[in-house]
Order: C-alpha cells, then sequence, then structure tokens
C-alpha cells in the first residue's frame, strides 16, 4: 500500500549540496539539465508530509496542470 507523502520513485544519487549561510543551495547541473531547469526558472518547494526532506517542481508545471484542470 502506497503511503501518501511518500515517492516510491526510483531514485537517482547526483551528490551532495551544502546549505550557504543565507540558506541558499545549488543544484546540481546533471540534474538540472536531465529536468530541463534554467537560470531563473520559479521552482515551488514543498515540505514532504514525513517531515524528512522537500520536493522541489517547477512552477510551469503548475501551471500546465491548473489549465488542465479549468479546460
Amino acid at each position: 500500500m502506497k503511503k501518501q507523502g511518500i515517492c516510491n520513485k526510483k531514485k537517482k544519487f547526483y551528490g551532495l549540496i551544502t546549505v550557504s549561510e543565507k540558506g541558499q543551495v545549488a543544484i546540481p547541473a546533471e540534474i538540472r539539465q536531465e529536468l530541463g531547469i534554467n537560470t531563473k526558472d520559479k521552482l515551488l518547494v514543498i515540505k514532504r508530509e514525513d517531515c524528512k526532506g522537500i520536493n522541489l517542481i517547477k512552477a510551469e508545471q503548475i501551471d500546465n496542470f491548473i489549465n488542465q484542470l479549468t479546460k
């Protein structure tokens, strides 16, 4: 049974990142290229239900989803 808030998809390790003093992180180039994340793209930050991490979703994907719902 799938638990709410838990991603059961295959995962790929892209390396470690460090949170700066300003709270910033750099997304590794490989995953940015793979997902088509470009400079100035907006990402939605969502805390996981299990409080063990976050999810990042491109804002344009949310826009596309909402547009599909309203059609």
